[in-house]
Order: C-alpha cells, then sequence, then structure tokens
C-alpha cells in the first residue's frame, strides 16, 4: 500500500495481558488498588532522561505527555488537554534491539532462541553495565520484578490460590516457555563468563517480562523504544504509533479526547513509514 512515495506496513504492540490484577485473590487485589490510589498521580521529574535521549538522538523530544505511576507502573499521562488526532508524543527511533547482541555470542545461539531472549538478553547486558551503560537512564526506570504485578514471580503459595483459574496455568506455561529459552542460551552465556557469570535463572525471568510486556514488535522483530514503551497497554484503545524510518522517530496520536492528569495508553501499534 502506497501513500506518496513512503510504503505503510503494520506494527504492534506485544503486551500481553496482566496475569494478575483480573485474576488475583482479594487481599492481594486490594493492596493493588490501595498502592495505585496512592501513586495515580504522581508525575515523576524527568531529570535526566528527556536530555539524555535528545542528546542520544541528537534532536528535540515532543511530548504533551509526563511520566508517572499508576497500578501498572510506570505509565504517561496528559499533561495539558488532548484531542483526537492531536500528536501527544515525538520521539526519536532509537530502539534497544536484538542487532545490539555481541555478533560473537550471537553467532553461538541455536535456531530454537527467539527474538524475545535475544532482546532480554540485550536488557540483562544493560543491567549488568549499571551506570557504564550508554542506556543507563532508560535501563534504570524499568520495573522491578515486584513493580510488575505479573503472576510468574508469584511464590507457589501465591499461585496455589488461583489453582482454579484459567491464569493459573497460563502462568505455568509462561514460566515453562522462559525455563526453555534459558536453557537454550546458557551454553552460549558460559562463552562469556566476565558479563554472564552471575546472571540467573530469575535474571532472565525478569528480562524476559520485561521484553513481553513493553517491546513494540514489526515485521523486523522486537524492539524496545525509550519512552514510548511507557504507554500501557489497553485492549480498547485505538491510539496509533508511526514510526518513519527515514526521520528515525516516532509518533503517538491519540486516539481520543484526555484531560489533564488523565493516564493515556494505546492498543494498535500503528505503522511504520519507509522510503519506497
Amino acid at each position: 500500500m502506497l501513500l506518496g512515495a513512503r510504503k505503510i506496513s503494520i506494527h504492534w504492540c506485544p503486551r500481553r495481558p496482566n496475569l494478575s490484577l483480573s485474576h488475583t485473590p482479594s487481599t492481594k487485589l486490594n493492596s493493588h488498588i490501595s498502592a495505585s490510589l496512592h501513586s495515580l498521580c504522581q508525575v515523576e521529574e524527568l531529570d535526566d532522561f528527556l536530555p539524555w535521549l535528545e542528546r542520544k538522538a541528537s534532536t528535540k523530544i515532543s511530548s504533551v505527555l509526563s511520566i508517572g505511576k499508576s497500578a501498572y507502573g510506570r505509565s504517561l499521562f496528559a499533561s495539558k488537554t488532548i484531542r483526537a488526532g492531536d500528536c501527544i508524543l515525538k520521539v526519536p527511533f532509537n530502539a534497544l534491539a536484538p542487532d545490539n547482541l555481541n555478533p560473537e555470542l550471537k553467532a553461538l545461539l541455536s535456531d530454537d532462541v527467539g527474538d524475545v531472549a535475544k532482546l532480554a538478553i540485550v536488557v540483562l547486558l544493560e543491567q549488568k553495565m549499571g551506570h557504564d551503560s550508554e542506556w543507563a537512564p532508560y535501563i534504570s526506570r524499568l520495573p522491578r520484578p515486584e513493580e510488575m504485578h505479573n503472576t510468574i514471580f508469584w511464590s507457589e503459595g501465591e499461585l496455589e490460590m488461583i489453582r482454579q483459574s484459567s491464569v493459573y496455568q497460563e502462568t505455568i506455561n509462561q514460566r515453562s516457555q522462559i525455563q526453555q529459552e534459558f536453557l537454550a542460551i546458557r551454553t552460549a552465556l558460559k562463552n562469556f563468563p566476565e558479563t554472564f557469570e552471575s546472571i540467573t535463572y530469575e535474571d532472565f525471568m525478569h528480562a524476559y517480562a520485561l521484553v513481553t510486556s513493553r517491546a513494540w514488535g514489526s515485521t523486523k522483530g522486537y524492539s524496545l523504544i525509550p519512552f514510548a514503551d511507557f504507554l500501557n497497554h489497553d485492549g480498547t484503545s485505538e491510539s496509533i504509533v508511526l514510526s518513519d524510518e527515514d526521520k528515525l522517530f516516532s509518533e503517538v496520536l491519540a486516539d481520543r479526547n484526555y484531560t489533564p492528569g488523565e493516564q493515556v495508553r494505546c492498543y494498535l501499534i500503528g505503522m511504520t513509514f519507509s522510503p519506497v
């Protein structure tokens, strides 16, 4: 499909439904609700994050959104009145992707290792580097396991409380998938002991969960786009993200009107414009 001199292809966000919030035992759910009410309108200082992103991309970040916290963790909120169709966020297409992997390590990975696992390894490496990582201002803002409200991090006792729920089996299946991926990459990681020697299955599970809940997908695979990935999933939203690979930026268009302080969420993650 052509639009002027540009080709349009669909992009999507593979964020999976939260496995805990809608199926949680009442006591745990109540604690989540209390926490969300307490922090719903907490807006973070952007301190070094946006300046870092602007320096990295050598361009100005355009946004009418503020970073804050909600029941879903780090989120984006309207900082002023937004109308349907408005461009609410424009960020450089500066992404973490499987291509960031060390070529030597990538060559050692079997064909059974998917893009999600490869991107999880990239996240692990950046986490391991700490402040020395060029992505540190972004990596440091990714949620910790206890902030993700995902049932794969629950204890056996907590999971037992939802054994009769479909979420229980979904959780077991997801854990099994992550374990298989970890076993598939472990041999390759052993060839780089100075980098990955202390990496555990729990570390990989956290990184894997970050990717499956935050990464953007396209025909080229998955990637993590700083700032844009702070948008939370909403199955009823029709917000659109436009990524111009020629000019290397992504835009988010509002699906409806938003009032100041209201959380902005999205579902369909948009279209990519690239030269024909």
